[in-house]
């Protein structure tokens, strides 16, 4: 019996060589469907004489033939989703020599580009992103998003990197925490989402963010100014252990309680012309993607949409729900690995060991807690 509780008590150490790989994890790699290929670097334009010559598909939706237009002045064609609501149309002179493209999203006119055609077709609609997501898409999708889910939108700024892939545009970010538990089920949703075949790519990454979580003492949920209600219920959420205790800090005079935390964050990029896609998908699953008619989660567990790249320019961001009195800053890890790097790696087995280390960490701090109450009734 005596052997028993103290194996109970003092849990050997984590063994795994390789721990820092854990926490960062390739979920899904759905790439853009085959059907939407096309020889980018091959293309001249004074070769186009049919819409078979030209990208089947384009950011927002397939090739419409019915709009090629072939000229002895060139020639003009468009790529639609299927309510005509967003498009990029492509004019190129044979005079001229330039191409000029433009955009339209939810009706609203994007920016445009004018082009000599020795420009790669591929930057031509590249630059059309040149300074980022236009502002008033981004306003836009903003208030849609936010009106329809439990979320908040981060808009993005121009000083931020804006890369685009062909053939789908530019991405956009859902971020929002994953217990350790659930990422094998996250997983299996997500590709359950790629197996619909959508017309675009995504991919999901999860990786370890940091949150330092601040409740007003007053006015946020009153179990948060328990210390133990609060680490119990931050270890239920997350599955790792909070940093430190919570402690007390006085912000702009008012008091919160502060809760540091590791989390594994699930990010999944997503096409910004296909997002709104994506969310409906996640919201008919037990994703956190809640509509806005239900009870509204808590600020630490809320799903943000943030603009690619955002990593590459900040260290942390703050979001602040003066309702709930709840503020959260996340700081992102000192190094990120790639997508093609963290593709080299057996998710399987990541999320495997990883399971097994929140569980190491959880028996040690149950063994420690026992150690200390049996302490405390010798005393």
């Amino acid at each position: 019996m005596t052997d028993k509780t103290e194996k109970q008590a003092s849990p050997g150490p984590f063994d795994d060589k390789n721990l820092g790989e854990l926490f960062q994890i390739a979920l899904v790699n759905a790439p853009s469907p085959s059907k939407n290929a096309f020889n980018w670097g091959a293309f001249k334009p004074e070769a186009v004489k049919s819409p078979a010559d030209l990208p089947p598909y384009l950011v927002f939706g397939p090739l419409n033939e019915g709009t090629f237009l072939l000229t002895p002045e060139g020639w003009r064609a468009e790529w639609s989703d299927a309510q005509q609501k967003a498009k990029i149309t492509l004019n190129w002179g044979a005079n001229t020599h330039r191409y000029t493209a433009t955009q339209v999203w939810e009706g609203e006119e994007g920016s445009a580009t004018e082009q000599p055609d020795t420009t790669p077709l591929i930057q031509v609609f590249a630059m059309l992103y040149e300074n980022g997501l236009p502002s008033m898409w981004d306003q836009l999708a903003k208030k849609k998003a936010e009106e329809m889910y439990h979320l908040t939108w981060l808009v993005g700024d121009k000083r931020l990197p804006t890369y685009f892939a062909a053939p789908d545009g530019i991405f956009r970010v859902i971020s929002f925490p994953v217990m350790i538990k659930n990422l094998r089920h996250a997983q299996s949703i997500l590709k359950s989402i790629a197996e619909k075949n959508p017309s675009y790519g995504f991919y999901a990454i999860a990786n370890l963010m940091e949150q330092d979580v601040y409740y007003e003492i007053g006015k946020a949920p009153d179990w948060t100014s328990d210390i133990a209600l609060c680490m119990t219920q931050s270890i239920g959420e997350t599955g790792l252990i909070p940093s430190g205790v919570p402690s007390s800090e006085t912000i702009e005079g008012k008091e919160y309680i502060h809760l540091e935390r590791d989390v594994m964050m699930l990010n999944i990029s997503v096409p910004f012309a296909h997002i709104f896609e994506m969310l409906k998908d996640l919201s008919e699953t037990p994703m956190p993607i809640l509509p806005a008619y239900e009870a509204p989660m808590r600020r630490e567990t809320l799903p943000v949409i943030l603009p690619q790249g955002l990593s590459e320019r900040l260290n942390s961001f703050t979001l602040d729900d003066t309702i709930q009195g709840i503020r959260v800053q996340y700081s992102y890890p000192v190094q990120e690995a790639s997508l093609d790097d963290l593709l080299k790696l057996d998710s399987a087995d990541q999320i495997d060991r990883l399971e097994k280390f929140s569980d190491h960490m959880l028996d040690q701090l149950t063994a420690d807690v026992q150690k200390e109450s049996e302490k405390d009734l010798k005393e």
